[in-house]
């Protein structure tokens, strides 16, 4: 498989991803509720939109880690919110975070992703400065 063909847009504010065949939110939470989430925060988003129906769909979550970590990519760029580049396929929306929680707790922390520098951290799960969630959902 070439890298060209591991994601697909799919016009519906969705994004298919063929390796790890599960659909991507193109926007991340602070993209669509212009604020911070904290980890808690980041369940109700996904109960909302599942709620909703988004895209058609209502089994929208968190990602796990692995799905999370693989969409950092030191062969692609795209900005953040601030025009800072990240290293995200360009196929998501630009003006994101460059942060996303993750399913994966330890004690009162949960594991994020950061996508401008490949880091992985586990901050309180009440910590929300600066952080987001791109859902995903099993095709």
């Amino acid at each position: 498989m070439t890298e060209a063909q591991r994601f697909t847009d799919n016009g519906d504010g969705t994004i298919s991803d063929s390796e790890f065949n599960v659909m991507w939110k193109k926007n991340d939470s602070f993209q669509d509720l212009k604020k911070w989430v904290n980890w808690f925060k980041c369940q109700e988003y996904y109960e909302k939109l599942n709620k909703e129906s988004f895209a058609g769909y209502s089994n929208w979550r968190l990602p796990i880690e692995e799905e999370a970590w693989s969409l950092f990519d030191l062969k692609k760029t795209n900005t953040d919110k601030y025009g800072d580049d990240i290293y995200l396929d360009p196929i998501f929306e630009p003006g994101s975070v460059g942060i996303t929680w993750t399913k994966a707790t330890r004690d009162s922390s949960a594991l994020i992703i950061q996508y401008e520098d490949g880091d992985k951290n586990w901050p309180s799960q009440y910590a929300h400065l600066n952080m987001a969630v791109r859902l995903v959902r099993d095709i």
